[in-house]
């Protein structure tokens, strides 16, 4: 998994405004996940505090890994693995990526740039494609679709 110098710098620059915005981006991602696909709704409980907390932190765990996203790999395997068991199908993960995207987008607004948008969506791009092919391409895995 490789990103330009670039395009890690720009995750990084814009995740550090991100992470200050009086908005939590982590309950907003979750609000608009939840409105915009229903199905969402039954992989999680009914409290979702703890889940914002834990993604969040997952967020800085990827962003402080993003000049090397190969060294996440073992992490990313066992946690698409986890959502294997909680039900998540590959073909979910394009929805969750554009309304991550889209969240970052509506709390940087017009600081939002195509180049940004083009980087983000390059690193979800990559985690999510190591995830699937670990969770769902495994020879040993019976895949849920």
């Amino acid at each position: 998994m490789s990103l330009t110098m670039e395009q890690v710098q720009l995750v990084t620059q814009s995740y550090a405004l991100i992470a200050r915005s009086p908005r939590s981006y982590s309950e907003l991602f979750y609000h608009r996940l939840l409105l915009d696909h229903p199905f969402a709704r039954a992989l999680f409980p009914d409290d979702m505090t703890h889940q914002i907390v834990i993604f969040a932190k997952t967020m800085d765990v990827l962003v402080q890994n993003v000049a090397n996203l190969d060294s996440l790999r073992p992490t990313l395997s066992d946690l698409a693995k986890r959502h294997v068991k909680y039900g998540v199908r590959a073909y979910q993960y394009a929805a969750v990526g554009k309304v991550l995207i889209d969240t970052f987008e509506e709390i940087l607004g017009i600081g939002f740039t195509p180049d940004i948008r083009q980087a983000w969506e390059a690193v979800y791009r990559e985690t999510a494609g190591a995830m699937i092919a670990d969770a769902y391409c495994d020879p040993g895995h019976k895949p849920l679709e």
